[in-house]
């Protein structure tokens, strides 16, 4: 629903954009020229959705540039920043050679902010966005939320509520899946889901739809048997989630100002039509799913595991309320449908939890993949007090007022959370194969764990032991080679509260006390003022983290030969005679932090051309030096050549093309 359509051509920073006024503001870049995405990475396909997968494991098996080899200091580090206009709480999305029209084809990575913005930009290269697509327009009133329209004492966000929650793509339609919240005027909100073409940044069919639901209940804020979704005091932090045709909406609060309930609503990713309307305490009050950013799990068939905050729970058989506990949803679609409760686990101590601010869904759910041992099905949460719960998916456990159901829990394994636990299969010593999972929790060091026989050993597998994580922690992510290369991403975003840079950290996978880089290492590798909740996404040889003020991108300082001139003609030269040396002046011309390039043998053929001088040594960046040839020809025909160059650039061996003719003796 817009508020009025039109169009109107304005210039910026020298790019032609346009742009659409009303809710849905597109601002299109024309910037000349046709460019080509870098290279993928063979297996990468790309990054759709929250921590990479529905089940939620922040784990990228398809990285082999950014290995524990290569990323350090030297060689590792920021390349550049894309500034944006709000602050970036969601992560960023990433799709490999997407043809933005009149621009080519290049890896683009989605940004959204809390200014009801969305950002395509070059994954690739610095630069104004390929497009950039907003939903408020303050001249026709219409604003992202002032946070002050919550009261003084909430200052969870930013001064301004927009985008909160990351967006999903459905990489088989071209489609970007947001969630707005903007202000229409005095005590006037509105959230929308929008559908957005990822080529062009415009509404797709039947797009935006403007958040609404109701359902029957008898909580404190129902009105005649019914509870409804407020758009102003709702608040969708945790990450939206597509599963089988359906987008889902998940809801908490703002600075638990009440009322508000844990609501999930479904719409049709084609139609948008709302197929799925749940309220997690229709009977009573909170409840919120918020999971510090991390959307629901999806399990293999497509029932929605999620894990609920502080709320009203029902200690009865058959419960309708379910306040601080493991969710497994089955999606009843309908016109709008619900979803079952098929099972649930919630402790013994959720009145304690309840009364004492103390979540269990503060953190986010980690479903792992089929585990050896009688519960190959296993979900892992953790809430404020670190206890580290691993609960059956298929058989949760439910509510035992005498004794907890679940398959194992490890209190104070762990500070309080706020992230999501990333998981890895990966290969350690003698080429063992384990699987892992690793937390990094408030006041704590980043730590990992093996599982064996599906259960949890206690002892710790390793632990970053000269780091500790203020609030609120970090959602580590793992990039690796499959089972090998692993590293360990993590975002310190402890100064957010008073602008304080980020910090991104690389641990080595197997073993988290080897520190592979920190952007405090280099002055000029400070991503920007950090962001609560953020989670750094790695793809193809990338690091993009989300900051207040821009999207900072990290990867590799490549180094680079170059040769001058690229060929040698030597011209006539007499027969049996030998030329004077002509040279070749080779160069590293790689960034300052790149790494020496060794050049290991330099060769010339036919026989006729000669190395008379080598060049074999490290050459360190913007340093050269020079391999001479010459030229003997021993007919009176055109001879051409090779001068070859081994060395340990990639692209190894190079050649420079050689050719000279010879002449008579005696002759001119």
């Amino acid at each position: 629903m817009l508020a009025k359509r039109g169009l109107a051509g304005t210039v910026i920073q020298g790019t032609l954009r346009t742009l659409a006024l009303g809710v849905a503001a597109l601002v299109a870049a024309i910037v000349g020229g046709i460019a080509t995405a870098h290279a993928v990475e063979r297996g990468f396909t790309g990054t759709f959705t929250y921590r990479n997968d529905n089940f939620r494991t922040g784990q990228n098996l398809a990285e082999s540039v950014l290995t524990p080899s290569t990323v350090n200091a030297n060689r590792f580090g920021l390349k550049f920043a894309d500034a944006v206009d709000g602050f970036i709480y969601a992560e960023p999305l990433y799709v490999p050679n997407v043809t933005i029209p009149s621009q080519g084809t290049h890896n683009v990575v989605y940004v959204a902010t809390e200014n009801d913005s969305v950002y395509a930009f070059d994954a690739d290269a610095e630069g104004p966005p390929l497009w950039q697509t907003s939903f408020i327009d303050p001249a026709d009133g219409i604003t992202p939320v002032p946070v002050s329209d919550l009261g003084p004492d909430c200052m969870d966000l930013t001064k301004i509520i927009g985008i909160t929650a990351t967006p999903v793509i459905d990489p088989s339609t071209g489609t970007l899946f947001v969630i707005s919240k903007v202000k229409l005027g005095p005590g006037s909100y509105r959230q929308q889901l929008h559908a957005l073409d990822i080529t062009t940044g415009l509404e797709q069919p039947n797009s935006p739809v403007t958040i609404a639901a109701s359902a029957p209940g008898t909580g404190e804020d129902s009105v005649n048997g019914v509870v409804t979704f407020d758009p102003l005091l709702q608040h969708d932090r945790a990450a939206l989630t597509l599963a089988n045709g359906v987008v889902y909406l998940t809801f908490a609060s703002h600075c638990d100002i009440t009322p508000y309930h844990g609501w999930i609503l479904g719409y049709d990713e084609t139609t948008l039509a709302q197929e799925v309307v749940y309220n997690d305490t229709p009977n009573g009050a909170q409840g919120g799913i918020w999971e510090s950013g991390c959307g629901p799990g999806v399990d293999t068939n497509g029932d929605l595991i999620a894990v609920s905050g502080n709320g009203t729970f029902d200690t009865v058989a058959s419960p309708i309320d379910y306040g601080d506990s493991f969710i497994r949803l089955t999606p009843n679609i309908g016109t709008p449908g619900t979803m079952t409760v098929d099972s649930f686990f919630t402790p013994l101590n959720e009145l304690i939890l309840d009364d004492e601010d103390a979540d269990m869904g503060s953190g986010g759910n980690l479903l792992l993949p089929d585990q050896p041992g009688p519960n190959p099905h296993l979900v892992i949460g953790i809430g404020k007090l670190g206890t580290i719960y691993l609960v059956n998916r298929d058989s949760m456990g439910g509510f035992n007022a005498g004794m907890d159901q679940m398959v194992q829990e490890l209190p104070g394994a762990i500070g309080g959370m706020f992230s999501t636990p990333a998981y890895w299969q990966g290969k350690v010593a003698k080429g063992i194969v384990r699987n892992m999972i690793y937390t990094v929790a408030v006041n704590d060091s980043p730590k990992s764990f093996v599982i064996t026989n599906g259960m949890i050993e206690t002892a710790t597998e390793s632990i970053a032991r000269n780091f500790t994580f203020g609030f609120p922690g970090a959602s580590p992510v793992i990039s690796a080679d499959n089972t090998t290369g692993g590293i360990m991403w993590a975002v310190n975003a402890s100064g957010f509260t008073t602008g304080g840079t980020a910090i991104l950290y690389a641990f080595d996978a197997i073993n988290l006390n080897n520190e592979l880089y920190d952007s405090n290492q280099v002055s000029g590798d400070h991503p920007g003022p950090a962001v609560k909740f953020a989670v750094p996404t790695v793809a193809n040889g990338s690091v993009y983290v989300g900051t207040q003020t821009q999207l900072a991108v990290f990867g590799m300082y490549p180094s680079r030969l170059t040769f001058s001139p690229a060929s040698l003609a030597f011209g006539n030269v007499s027969v049996s005679t030998t030329s004077k040396p002509r040279t070749v002046t080779i160069t590293n011309s790689g960034h300052k932090r790149s790494m020496p390039l060794s050049i290991t043998m330099e060769s010339a053929s036919p026989p006729q051309f000669a190395i008379k001088s080598q060049c074999e040594k490290a050459l360190k960046p913007h340093k050269s030096c020079k391999v001479s040839v010459t030229f003997a020809p021993t007919n009176t025909f055109l001879d051409l050549g090779t001068l070859t160059i081994v060395d340990d650039e990639p692209n190894s061996p190079q050649t420079v093309s050689l050719s000279g003719t010879g002449k008579a003796a005696g002759s001119k």
